[in-house]
């Protein structure tokens, strides 16, 4: 049995308000202004923490040059048109044993702070280690040096006595967003400098570790999307949901009486959009009556591989068996489903669905 859309589905957008986006295992770095989901700006603030601990750094330490690299391990829409990054640094802290959300307001962390990016360059996806590679001011290696053996001798004592790093592309010039892996084998913040004794030293401090991260990303209103009223939309770094509510669901109860459900998938179709790539994989989850989003037990008992949501020629499906089945006998449960991104916080896909194409297949057999 197919359970029509037009009929028994109600089907819309929504922004997402806020992702918790502390520590990700991916920074997203660049901006993309889209013909259909408007503007998207991302960005990230992060410490540094010491590499090792107890350090001598000689007498009269004087800095040579300042180098901040990043593995990068892809990309989304141009990643040639990344072109003007900035880097402002605070005082202000950040702490790894905090909450930070992806709207979280740092304006005032770095308000009138200086842009200490000299320059960069960007290795292309076609190399062995694809790398973004940025040259500092000399000025704020030197504060580092300036802090002098005491305050390196470990990573806390280091982090009370230096602030951050805003890492951004604010400017809606480029139309790319790269991944940057903070974990990654040419991680790396390094101050190149000489003392007295030695004129070839250098300072590594890691990236990942004890080193608090944030990624930020600008509100999207409803009112970003240009809307086409039969289609629904979903998009990583805050962006937007679709909500589906089950209606009519007396009419299905009545055909299912006395009958054993075997199946129940929820499926739909993908309108592709020039460069910018749908989501790999999809999530699907339900609200309960507290209003909370709650995982399927379609997907928390019987497991991802049985659950589905990975695109697949164009389209996606759910095995929905347990959700609907509970759904038509326990009245906690409400007729809300939503659509969301997989990885939000690390990935910054969109994906446009044919609401047209959206059907619950049932599948059943006579007691």
């Amino acid at each position: 049995m197919l359970y029509s859309p037009s009929k028994f589905n109600c089907i819309y957008a929504e922004s997402v308000d806020s992702l918790r986006s502390d520590e990700p295992s991916s920074l997203l770095l660049g901006s993309i202004d889209d013909p259909i989901f408007g503007e998207n700006f991302c960005s990230f603030i992060t410490q540094i923490s010491l590499s090792q601990s107890n350090i001598d750094l000689g007498t009269n330490p004087v800095v040579d040059s300042v180098v901040l690299s990043y593995s990068y391990s892809g990309y989304y829409g141009d990643l040639l048109s990344l072109d003007n990054i900035q880097i402002n640094y605070s005082d202000e802290k950040i702490y790894k044993d905090s909450i930070y959300y992806s709207n979280q307001d740092f304006s005032n962390f770095f308000n009138g702070a200086q842009d200490v990016l000299l320059d960069f360059t960007i290795s292309p996806d076609t190399s062995s280690s694809p790398l973004l590679s940025m040259r500092l001011d000399n000025g704020i290696g030197q504060q580092i040096l300036n802090l002098g053996n005491s305050n390196m001798a470990d990573n806390q004592t280091f982090q009370e006595n230096f602030g951050a790093f805003w890492i951004s592309e604010m400017t809606l010039t480029s139309n790319g967003i790269v991944y940057l892996n903070a974990s990654g084998s040419n991680s790396l913040f390094t101050v190149y400098y000489h003392n007295d004794d030695n004129d070839s030293l250098q300072l590594n401090f890691v990236l990942d570790g004890e080193s608090a991260r944030v990624n930020l990303f600008n509100e999207k209103p409803l009112s970003n999307l240009l809307v086409n009223e039969s289609r629904s939309y979903i998009q990583s770094m805050a962006g937007f949901q679709t909500k589906i509510e089950l209606q009519n669901m007396n009419y299905i109860d009545s055909i299912l009486s006395n009958k054993s459900i075997n199946q129940v998938t929820l499926s739909f179709n993908v309108i592709e959009d020039g460069i910018y790539t749908p989501h790999q994989n999809l999530s699907l989850v339900r609200v309960d009556s507290s209003g909370n989003n709650i995982f399927l037990k379609d997907l928390t008992v019987e497991g991802a591989p049985h659950f589905g949501g990975e695109l697949d020629n164009n389209s996606y499906e759910f095995n929905i068996t347990r959700f609907f089945s509970n759904y038509l006998v326990n009245d906690s449960y409400t007729n809300e489903l939503y659509l969301l991104s997989s990885g939000g916080v690390i990935n910054a896909n969109r994906t446009i669905v044919d609401d047209n194409s959206i059907a619950i297949t049932i599948l059943y057999s006579d007691l």
